[in-house]
Formats: C-alpha cells, structure tokens, sequence
C-alpha cells in the first residue's frame, strides 16, 4: 500500500476509511474545501458526508480552526521575544517607539515578521516610548521626573508637608492624572511627590547635587518595570526618557540647568523651572509678533527650537498649554494683553 506525500497517509484507502478519514480532518479544524480537493470530490460532497456520519458542526470545526491559528501565532510570537527580546528592550531603553524598534529590528534582521513582532512585543513587559511622547509631559512634569529620580537616588524620605504647600497645583494635578493611567495606588502618588520634594530641599542645602544621564535612564528603566507602567495599554510611562529630556531642553545638561542642577540653587526661582508667569507671557507675544509664522502648536514648536539655537529659552508647548490651560487661551492672553 502507497503512500500519499502530500497528506501523508495511506493512498489506496476503501470507501469507508475515507470517509471516516474525513470526518477527522474536518474535526481536526480543515476546511471542507482542503479535504475535498484533497479527495477528489466536491465541498458540499465533503459536507454531507461529515454530516451522515455524525461529525463536527461547522462552528466546532471553525473553534479548531481558530484554536490551531492561535496557537501557531503564540507559537511564533514566544520564538521572536526568546531570539529579539532582549535586543529589543535595549532599544526600547534609548527612547524608541514600538514601530521605531520593529524598524530597527527588521532593518538588520529582514527576516522578521513585521506583525508577529508588533504582537508579540505589545504583550510584552517592555518599555516603549510614546509617538511624539516629547510634547506629551509639561515642562514641569519633565522636571519633576528628573527631581524623583535624583531623590531616589539619594534614597531621601518623601517630605509630604513640602509637596503639599510647594509643588505647583497643575503639576500635581498632571502627575496624578498620568500615573492614574498606570494604576497607580495613590499613596504611590503621594510618594513620588514627596520624593520630587525632598529633592528640591536637598539641593537648596547642597547645590552640587547633580544625577548623569546614564544614571537616569538606568534608575527610569527600572522604575517602569518594576511599577508596571508599561503594562497598561495605553499607558503613558512616567517619568520620561532621557532622551525626551534632552530633546526638550536642547541636552541633558541644558536639563538641569533648566531645573537648577548642577549649579547654585542662589536666584533659582521657587518651583520646579527657571520660567516665571511672566516669561510665559512674553514667549507669546514674541511668537505672535513673529509675522513669518502661522499661529499654530506646529509653528510654535519649531520656533522653539530657533530660540534655543539663538541661545534663547522659551517654554515647550506643553507647558504653554499647562499655564494657560489651551492653546487657544494662550492666543488669547496676548490678544486681551493688547
């Protein structure tokens, strides 16, 4: 007795072991269309012949189907994360976006599978960036990462008196609103903002407090982790990347110049920038008399990046939008200062 390559069974079968034959393939999960191809006969033969003989409905067929479907794809996603996890969460760590990393990863590797790669990285517990993930944090927000991180690592005790009677309300606000998204339980919160205070009074009384880059970005990855940020679809991880940091403030030591690290804490002003209301106000009306551009977040973005290239600090977008709570309220003070 032969038998069949391509099926791999036996070739010379008598009536009845094929049909039985069918009625297994169809329960198996196999489209009516494959085993009858397969046969010699047409679907709908396939179909009642499944049928006399008592075999799966088409729902329960379709349940295999979908199960045997599922299972090659985790299959598949499981072999991806064990051979490009770690790769990828190395990548993740510089501030890439998800598509980024897959871009990357396929770029040297094109052998990848552009959606099994998306899958599988989405269920993992790695950190990604956000698209556009620089204009998401206000200024202060991005500050006060900065200011968790360092008093973490100093191991300073949360001052909850200091956070309650000195942090800015918009920040609180903001950061409440942003770690909610990460199920966070608010005593956490509570901790992170005495934290963020704690620090601001260590480096009053010592003012060559600083935190590297390096060292940053290696205490915001283990924090994201081990807090789960990233685990929460749709979750924005706080505190930013290092690398939001610098792209926000032109480099990482522009950052702490920006928060008052590194240097004198003599003539910082109280909060967490060097921005007062009135240089708020002023970035506006300088933006708006600039006749060359449209009056747009677009516009106002780029114009930023000019200043700074001329030497000139001007607030981001997201914290314009912060202090006049719209960008449309921003437009509007400098119409009502007129």
């Amino acid at each position: 007795m032969s038998t069949s390559p391509e099926l791999g069974i036996a070739a010379e079968l008598t009536f009845q072991q094929r049909n039985a034959q069918m009625v297994e393939r169809y329960a198996a999960g196999e489209t009516l269309e494959s085993i009858g191809a397969s046969s010699g006969v047409t679907r709908e033969r396939v179909r009642q012949i499944v049928a006399k003989l008592g075999g799966a409905t088409a729902e329960e067929s379709r349940k295999q189907r979908l199960a045997a479907r599922e299972s090659a794809s985790a299959a598949g996603r499981a072999a991806f994360l064990l051979e490009y996890g770690q790769l990828a969460r190395r990548i993740a760590a510089t501030g890439a976006t998800r598509p980024e990393a897959i871009e990357r990863l396929q770029s040297v590797y094109p052998t990848i599978d552009a959606d099994v790669a998306d899958e599988a990285l989405k269920e993992s517990d790695i950190v990604f960036d956000k698209q556009d993930s620089d204009n998401i944090f206000s200024d202060e927000a991005i500050a006060a990462g900065i200011w968790y991180l360092l008093g973490s690592e100093l191991g300073l005790a949360p001052d909850l008196e200091r956070a309650a009677t000195d942090l800015p309300l918009a920040l609180i606000s903001e950061l409440r609103s942003v770690l909610a998204e990460a199920a966070l339980e608010p005593e956490h919160v509570a901790t992170i903002l005495g934290v963020v205070a704690s620090a601001q009074a260590h480096v009053e009384a010592h003012p060559d407090a600083t935190i590297t880059g390096k060292r940053y970005g290696t205490l915001r990855e283990e924090l994201v982790t081990v807090m789960g940020f990233e685990s929460r679809k749709g979750a924005t991880p706080w505190p930013p990347t290092r690398q939001t940091v610098q792209k926000r403030f032109g480099g990482w030591n522009d950052g702490l110049a920006a928060i008052g690290l590194g240097t004198s804490a003599r003539g910082r002003s109280k909060g967490l920038l060097k921005f007062t209301e009135d240089d708020y106000r002023v970035a506006m009306r300088d933006f708006v008399a600039d006749a060359d551009r449209k009056k747009t977040v677009e516009s106002y973005h780029e114009w930023v990046i000019v200043e700074a290239q001329a030497g000139r600090a001007r607030p981001s977008v997201a914290s314009i939008r912060n202090v006049f709570s719209s960008w449309g309220d921003a437009l509007r003070s400098v119409s009502s200062a007129d």
